[in-house]
């Protein structure tokens, strides 16, 4: 009877409709007090409390938060706390950005887009300014200053370190290899300066064999001596240092000094000196000071004719480039003796050319050469002139130079005939190398006032 009597006090009389737990638990927690009830309502409260707390728990946990609670997080907690902040939403990307940090998050590309922009400007500029006025053009054996084959202003040291900083940006190193892949036999190389070409020669394949060919196919395609020759004797000494570094170790240690002087060499004989020229390895190697536009040196002994003549960037460098390639062409083996030529000189587009041509005067004054001359043309008039030429190979090498650098190679014919006779052939049956003399006027330097083709 009293706990009919409890519950009715409990559910707040004997007509009241009954209260359940959870109403009764949300009225206390919107602001009952626990005090006013009796103490089993106080029992009965706690129970539906803990069991209603205890449904919500396991149905949906609280997110951990720090200084809520005593207790450290579970597993479960940080795994959710985890994927929040790294799905967190990102500002939108519309949102302006202030220029400090715009700068900061992209100030690689600003600041290249800016060099580029500087340098397509400044570009622009000095090509407009170069371009304004009429470009001065120079017939080829007739400009304001002849050039002599040495540098003008420059050292030959300073000459020479300019060059290893631009060829092989240009390429030219590259056509040096492939230059020296071609000299075979006995080689020529007229106006070799500084010897820049030495370092690709094969000279190993020079040093281990003798005078001649032993009968194997490979000896035909080494080198069996080299000639070089060059008007500056401060351009040879250059050379002859390295000739020193590229001879295989030991073949010149007794022969040339660390330093070596080409004047002192040939003045004292050392090495087989000849007055005008040292001989070295037996006379496989000759280093000659003489002029390219006189008659060049003679083969070794027991040799008729040069196998391959090379040159490189002479004909800018002379007053009279054809008459440089036929005293080229006068030392060559007939048939199968080349001449490879390697040039710069007017390119295929006129743009470029005017450019050439507006600073050709101030590129003469510290290099020495014209590089502006037309290397086509010169080949072609030397062709018209020289009995026998011939063009085998005619290439414009290299897309970052526009056609400025020139190959060349070429091959004289042998026009003694065979067999031939009667009255018709009597000229050309004295040789070739007679009617090569009879065209000697051909090529020679035209007078004051008299048109050059």
């Amino acid at each position: 009877m009293s706990n009919v009597h409890a519950h009715r006090a409990f559910t707040g009389g004997p007509m009241s409709r009954p209260t359940s737990m959870p109403s009764m638990v949300a009225r206390l927690s919107k602001g009952g007090h626990a005090s006013s009830l009796s103490p089993l309502q106080r029992r009965c409260w706690r129970r539906a409390a803990s069991s209603s707390s205890r449904k919500k728990n396991s149905h949906k946990p609280l997110p951990y938060r720090a200084g809520s609670s005593t207790q450290p997080p579970s597993s479960s907690s940080q795994a959710t706390a985890a994927s929040e902040s790294l799905f967190q939403k990102q500002p939108n990307a519309a949102t302006p950005q202030p220029v400090n940090q715009l700068f900061r998050a992209r100030w690689l590309g600003l600041f290249g887009a800016g060099a580029a922009a500087l340098c397509l400007g400044t570009f622009t500029a000095s090509f407009w300014i170069a371009n304004s006025g009429e470009a001065p053009h120079y017939v080829t054996g007739r400009e304001p200053v002849v050039p002599t084959g040495r540098p003008a202003i420059e050292s030959p040291v300073e000459f020479d370190q300019h060059l290893d900083r631009s060829e092989w940006r240009f390429g030219i190193t590259k056509l040096r290899r492939r230059l020296a892949a071609e000299a075979t036999g006995h080689v020529l190389e007229v106006a070799m300066g500084t010897g820049r070409n030495m370092e690709f020669y094969d000279w190993g394949a020079l040093v281990k064999s003798g005078w001649g060919t032993k009968g194997n196919i490979t000896d035909l395609l080494e080198m069996e001596s080299f000639t070089g020759v060059d008007i500056s004797t401060a351009m040879l000494d250059i050379g002859l240092q390295r000739l020193c570094q590229v001879v295989p170790h030991g073949a010149m240690e007794d022969v040339l000094p660390n330093q070596p002087s080409f004047e002192q060499l040939a003045r004292s004989g050392a090495g087989a000196g000849t007055g005008t020229g040292v001989q070295l390895l037996s006379g496989k190697v000759r280093i000659v000071q003489g002029d390219a536009q006189s008659p060049l040196p003679t083969p070794p002994k027991n040799v008729d004719k040069y196998d391959t003549v090379i040159q490189t960037f002479g004909l800018c460098s002379v007053r009279d480039p054809t008459l440089l390639i036929h005293n080229m062409a006068a030392v060559v083996k007939p048939e199968t003796g080349r001449i490879i030529l390697l040039e710069h000189g007017r390119s295929w587009w006129e743009l470029i050319n005017g450019l050439l041509d507006r600073s050709a005067k101030g590129h003469f004054e510290r290099f020495g050469c014209w590089w502006n001359r037309d290397i086509e043309d010169i080949v072609e008039v030397a062709k018209s002139r020289i009995p026998g030429l011939e063009v085998v190979d005619f290439q414009r090498p290299g897309w970052a130079t526009f056609g400025t650098h020139v190959w060349v190679e070429l091959r004289v014919r042998n026009l003694k005939p065979k067999g031939g006779q009667g009255t018709g052939a009597d000229e050309r049956s004295r040789g070739w190398l007679r009617s090569l003399g009879s065209s000697w006027l051909s090529v020679s330097t035209p007078k004051s006032g008299e048109k050059k083709d």
